[in-house]
């Protein structure tokens, strides 16, 4: 009973309305600032991969964790199991072609966590005592929408979110973890929940500047080692990569039945299944990665806004299409494990055991992330009161060590209703404030910049 109402529930809150919402508020967000991940390429580029090793945290002068950290932290967020079984569920689901759409929706999602980037830094707050760097859409929806309003909103979305790192961020997450290292390494279900339980325990035992040094350290470990595994088969099926390009591209505007799922998957279809995973797997709209990158020391919300670009690029653009490829040069039949599948025909035993060790890190990497999320949520909604906290520890670790133990449909079902929950009240706060974004950003390039060119300066006559 339960599952069936959950399940309605979803189908209304991301249904066709709420994707196109989506889509509509990006695709407003990059036209007003004149499509700036293409024309201000150079500059986004130099700001965030170029300038790695220019920034040093000071902790003592509270100049918060670098850049680098905070989207490190935000990437192991979004970069969970989604990027591997998402993607062969949304090629089953709606063709090759879903991956195009799941493009489109990313390069305007592009826009949508910039403008939650920027505004995460530009209403961040330091907490009087420990002297940290809090921020999150509950932060700038509080302050950026005044009266009532803004004031329930922010409540709402901490709530929701903290519920959603029980689901998202946590069950869903060491699930995966305990199927995966059974499957692989026949470990034991109990010792998974052991061990992890104890990691996570450990990592938040050391508060936000432990869960930023593991993730920093982290994330860029797990998507070599992943991105490395992809590598070895795209060379051995080299010769199918320009068939695969060839059929996301031409099932993205086919009418016609798919030859590779053999059902009818037709352009709307592919639209709606492409943009709707990429949402779940960039997350750009929900909010959440904003409050890792509100720890940020960076004095310019627009510079750090352009690593929120950076991490819907990395996310979406290149790892969620290099696991495509991967699904479709190798030819296995289309279903949320054919990466697995994929893995294991090319690479044998070992391969699989690879993907297993690739799942646990992106998977253990979003467990530390949500964490972090639901810990600013409850502190935003119980200000100074370390028994709220402590009971939020002690439920997130038992989620922990449940998770590994059974079959969570009705938290998948919970996840997804969450996320959709999440997802208007930040939308609604964005596009309110982003005449503030568009001003602020327009200044930063025709003052800031040392060799404006004026073919691609931010219009005057923006939104």
């Amino acid at each position: 009973m339960l599952q069936s109402i959950l399940d309605s529930a979803t189908e209304v809150l991301w249904g066709r309305g709420t994707i196109a919402l989506t889509l509509l508020c990006g695709f407003y967000f990059t036209v007003c600032t004149g499509f700036l991940p293409i024309t201000r390429l150079t500059t986004v580029l130099r700001k965030t991969i170029g300038s790695v090793f220019s920034f040093h945290s000071d902790r003592e002068n509270g100049k918060g964790v670098s850049p680098f950290a905070a989207v490190s932290t935000a990437l192991g967020g979004t970069m969970g199991v989604g990027n591997i079984v998402g993607v062969g569920a949304a090629l089953q689901l709606g063709g090759a072609g879903s991956i195009f759409w799941m493009w489109v929706g990313a390069f305007f999602g592009m826009m949508t966590k910039y403008m939650e980037v920027f505004l995460a830094v530009e209403f961040r707050q330091r907490d009087p005592d420990s002297r940290a760097l809090r921020g999150g859409p509950m932060y700038y929806i509080s302050k950026g929408i005044s009266g009532t309003l803004g004031k329930i909103l922010a409540v709402l979305f901490c709530i929701f979110c903290a519920l959603a790192s029980f689901s998202s961020g946590s069950m869903t997450q060491t699930n995966a973890i305990a199927q995966s290292l059974w499957e692989s390494f026949s470990l034991s279900p109990t010792f998974c929940a052991v061990i992890l339980t104890l990691l996570c325990g450990w990592v938040l035992s050391g508060g936000c500047d432990r869960a930023v040094k593991t993730s920093s350290a982290l994330v860029p470990l797990m998507s070599l080692f992943y991105l490395l595994g992809c590598g070895v088969i795209l060379f051995f099926y080299r010769q199918n990569i320009p068939d695969a390009f060839h059929q996301i591209i031409t099932q993205a505007f086919s009418t016609e039945t798919s030859a590779l799922t053999g059902t009818g998957v037709g352009f709307f279809v592919s639209m709606r299944v492409g943009i709707s995973r990429g949402i779940f797997t960039h997350e750009a709209g929900l909010g959440s990665a904003s409050i890792a990158h509100a720890c940020s020391g960076a004095k310019s919300p627009v510079e750090q806004g352009f690593w929120g670009i950076f991490e819907v690029f990395c996310d979406t653009i290149l790892v969620c299409s290099i696991t495509a490829l991967v699904i479709l040069a190798s030819g296995v039949p289309l279903s949320p494990s054919a990466a697995q599948d994929a893995f294991l025909l090319c690479l044998g035993t070992g391969g699989g055991r690879m993907l297993s060790i690739a799942i646990t890190l992106f998977a253990f990497a979003s467990v530390i992330s949500f964490c972090l999320y639901g810990q600013r949520c409850i502190e935003y909604l119980f200000p100074h009161s370390t028994t709220a906290l402590q009971i939020y520890r002690l439920l997130f670790l038992t989620g922990c060590a449940v998770g590994c133990f059974t079959q969570l449909p009705l938290v998948f079902s919970l996840a997804d209703l969450l996320n959709a929950c999440l997802l208007l009240p930040n939308l609604v706060a964005l596009v309110i404030l982003s005449p503030r974004v568009f001003a602020k950003t327009r200044e930063y390039f025709l003052k800031g910049e040392r060799r404006p060119c004026s073919s691609v300066r931010l219009s005057q006559k923006s939104c």
